[in-house]
């Protein structure tokens, strides 16, 4: 493994404004620059060929809570809003107070390449600090999140080609490899902080059984600010199975009938990035690297709470499995399942978001189909789904973020290409309200709010 310190990768001096000023009027209300503004983002994908793809980039409009909880109140992201710079849908994050938007530009030219936003509401945001290539560490479409206030991490997991012996066509499969990389970014004062780069591989007896690590992401740093964590996808191959290519070279099919992996995390010290480990959990076969989404989250009790997703059928669904904050590896004691505290089968969370004392709101489907909203408590083990318009053909796979502002959690609810609201829900009372309305346009999607 190797593990450097970086000379700082950044692009020019700071950045230009893209919209701002000290006071100024939209068509729908005044926007000034008061710091003690919370604004709630709302941001939408734009789509590229195929409705709901989300691929020609990301809209973002801020409103001011009261706005954001007024029914009355129309947002129009797609219309009215700013293009956040990405070729593909940003991945943005935020910072707690919602006074700034962090991304890493997405595929394209300049992919890999991170900005720093301050948000003035409306469409006025304003470039902040220089930019920051991640591109030659990460590439350029890197998963990354914010992993603790003012941290971000960027991670990159590439499966190299599989290794084998013997010779045509008697080619016996060996294992596959995957070259990892890592880096931290100072978020507030924007620059690469560190970089580490290795390859993985998982047990002797896994190798041999056709499984190899595919994709890294979500990568959180733990209380006591000492290791990152960072969510995994495995893959399989079926190693008594391949195909020969013009060159006579084999290529081993995919096993989608053997058995799921079971859950891992790939943990590294932190802030040195060093002593790679994989953490394995027996109480679910699926990943933990989500989609676009934040999967864990430090609890209240100092825990790390993890949802997985991507159950085979019949296995019981998605989980919350938890990290102890005591040893840094799973505790096998505790086990959520979603299906049984909804009497449901063939959960799938596509999102979720831990808000304290053991609650948290997870966005989920049922085998695929519907898009669901449910508050869980993580101690009694229970959940409570509310009813929300649409249900049957919501689709949240594109969401990115649900944000908490004081005891409300605002999450963005409308139909691809149709028009939908904010819906506002109490975290200590579990009351759910209706807020401002969405206003959409063919093929597009709501995705997130900050």
């Amino acid at each position: 493994m190797k593990t450097n310190i970086l000379k700082l990768a950044l692009m020019g001096a700071v950045m230009t404004t893209i919209s701002f000023s000290s006071c100024t009027k939209d068509n729908k209300t005044d926007i000034d620059l008061d710091e003690n503004v919370r604004w709630i983002t709302v941001s939408g994908s734009l789509m590229q060929t195929e409705p709901g793809d989300g691929n020609a980039g990301t809209m973002i409009y801020s409103l001011k809570p009261e706005d954001a909880k007024n029914p009355d109140y129309s947002v129009n992201v797609f219309d009215d809003g700013v293009h956040i710079k990405s070729s593909r849908t940003a991945r943005l994050q935020a910072s707690a107070d919602g006074k700034n938007l962090y991304n890493i530009q997405y595929t394209g030219d300049d992919g890999g390449v991170f900005n720093k936003y301050i948000v003035h509401g409306g469409k006025n945001i304003q470039a902040d600090g220089p930019e920051v290539a991640t591109k030659d560490y990460v590439s350029a479409s890197p998963r990354w999140l914010k992993a603790a206030e003012g941290v971000g991490v960027a991670v990159k997991a590439e499966a190299q080609d599989a290794i084998y012996t013997g010779t045509a066509p008697n080619f016996v499969y060996k294992e596959r490899v995957a070259a990892i990389d890592v880096i931290t970014l100072d978020l507030n004062n924007p620059k690469i902080t560190k970089t580490t780069a290795f390859d993985l591989k998982l047990s002797a007896e896994e190798v041999a059984a056709g499984y190899y690590i595919s994709r890294i992401d979500v990568p959180v740093i733990n209380k006591a600010n000492n290791k990152v964590f960072i969510g995994a996808a495995v893959s399989k191959h079926n190693t008594n199975s391949f195909t020969l290519g013009t060159d006579g070279k084999p290529t081993w099919a995919d096993d989608r009938q053997g058995a799921k992996s079971w859950a891992k995390t790939l943990v590294l010290d932190y802030p040195s990035l060093s002593n790679p480990t994989v953490l394995t959990s027996n109480k679910t076969r699926g990943n933990t690297n989500g989609y676009r989404s934040t999967m864990q989250y430090i609890g209240t009790d100092g825990h790390i709470y993890q949802a997985t997703s991507g159950e085979a059928a019949g296995d019981g669904g998605s989980k919350i499995l938890r990290i102890s904050s005591s040893t840094n590896d799973y505790d096998d004691s505790y086990v959520f399942s979603l299906d049984n505290a909804l009497g449901i089968k063939d959960s799938y969370i596509e999102s979720w978001r831990y808000v304290g004392d053991g609650i948290g709101y997870v966005i989920y489907n049922v085998g695929g189909t519907g898009g669901y909203i449910a508050r869980v408590d993580l101690n009694s083990k229970t959940a409570q789904k509310y009813t929300i318009p649409n249900e049957d053909k919501l689709k949240f796979r594109q969401i990115q973020n649900l944000t908490v502002v004081g005891d409300d959690v605002f999450i963005a609810v409308a139909p691809i290409g149709e028009n939908g609201n904010l819906y506002i829900f109490n975290k200590q009372t579990g009351e759910m309200s209706v807020g401002a309305k969405l206003i959409n346009k063919t093929g597009n999607q709501y995705i997130g709010v900050y």
